[in-house]
């Protein structure tokens, strides 16, 4: 990339870490939402969101040790109210009375990622093994671990949820080399290439693209098939129709597909951290139309986040201008911080 998209994404970058690592309350936990312009936290929570941002902390400590002493405290309390296992020791995260797959990828992710993993071995495979007891004889998944008692729509979950454990599967994968992880890695990947790629245009929902974009890459650099890099410009392709070009330019919302959802840096950022793992794989096949289309789009995707950023300048206004400083507003109209929108992009700076 050019040498002030760089500078660019440096800069915002290191403001946002430092809110993320000061983000994290007494107890262990991340402050999920604030909203700047009254100076509330209103009493409010989603487990995968919480643990993408673990995740995210525990990649941090690899760099600076001196944060480990944070991300033991975030996996104390994970650890000790969330995270459960069965009779037949099968790992999951427990909350409000639900186990979802998309959030035991993400305690999995985060163990993973952790610099104390060794201390956590057990409990990882005993995660990954509860993931696996969800996946099909064909390969597809079942969103829930512990099911809850509301009616939900199986199909939309598993656009993120399915992409999330593949996901953590492959991580596990990288780690462990445990081939028999990695066979049924693939054999799921491969039922979802055949759905959300080869059948795109019966199933396509946006959200399912940054995730097996991400599990894809891993996969492809192991296996090298061709199709695997076929599947991720095909998805990256169909994406970048959400990119605006005209009104709030770099963001990932198209007025013309509203089912898609309403604009949200949560998803700007995701959005643009899978099309950072699709640039690479352009650049290590030599696609060089891919390659330039990808870069083009990143630097629109990165100066949208960039202007999203509270900075010192835009935050002064508020009562507490230190709790909104480097963190990421909800969209251009809602000032609101959520902890996923300053990580999702967090993660698509630091790929």
């Amino acid at each position: 990339m050019e040498m002030d998209l760089k500078e660019t994404v440096t800069e915002s970058y290191n403001l946002a870490e430092n809110w993320l690592v000061n983000a994290m309350r007494d107890k262990g936990l991340f402050y999920y939402l604030y909203y700047p312009k009254n100076d509330s936290y209103p009493e409010k929570n989603n487990a995968i969101r919480q643990l993408m941002a673990s995740r995210l902390l525990a990649e941090i400590c690899h760099e600076k040790p001196e944060l480990i002493p944070l991300h033991e405290r975030n996996l104390d309390f994970l650890m000790q109210y969330w995270y459960k296992e069965t009779h037949d020791e099968l790992g999951h995260v427990f909350y409000n009375s639900k186990s979802k797959l998309g959030a035991n990828a993400m305690l999995l992710r985060t163990l993973l990622w952790s610099p104390i993993y060794t201390d956590y071995e057990e409990e990882a495979g005993k995660l990954k093994d509860g993931i696996l007891s969800l996946m099909q004889e064909d390969g597809s998944f079942e969103p829930w671990f512990v099911e809850p008692d509301y009616a939900y729509d199986k199909d939309y979950l598993l656009t993120f949820y399915s992409g999330e454990a593949l996901l953590a599967l492959a991580e596990y994968y990288e780690r462990t080399k445990d081939e028999r992880v990695f066979r049924a890695t693939l054999k799921s990947q491969d039922f979802y290439v055949d759905r959300y790629v080869t059948h795109m245009s019966r199933h396509y929902y946006p959200a399912y693209v940054p995730w097996h974009t991400q599990s894809l890459n891993k996969l492809w650099k192991v296996s090298q098939k061709q199709e695997y890099a076929d599947a991720i410009f095909a998805l990256n392709d169909k994406l970048l129709e959400l990119l605006d070009h005209t009104n709030e330019v770099g963001r990932f919302y198209n007025p013309q597909t509203p089912q898609y959802g309403s604009p949200h840096s949560s998803s700007d950022g995701v959005y643009t951290e899978g099309l950072a793992y699709a640039y690479e794989v352009a650049l290590l096949t030599g696609d060089d139309d891919h390659a330039k289309r990808y870069e083009k789009a990143l630097t629109l995707a990165v100066n949208n986040l960039t202007k999203l950023q509270y900075t010192e300048e835009k935050a002064k206004k508020y009562k507490r201008p230190d709790r909104a400083i480097g963190a990421i507003q909800i969209a251009v109209d809602k000032t609101g911080i959520r902890i996923d929108t300053t990580q999702h992009t967090m993660d698509a700076y630091r790929y």
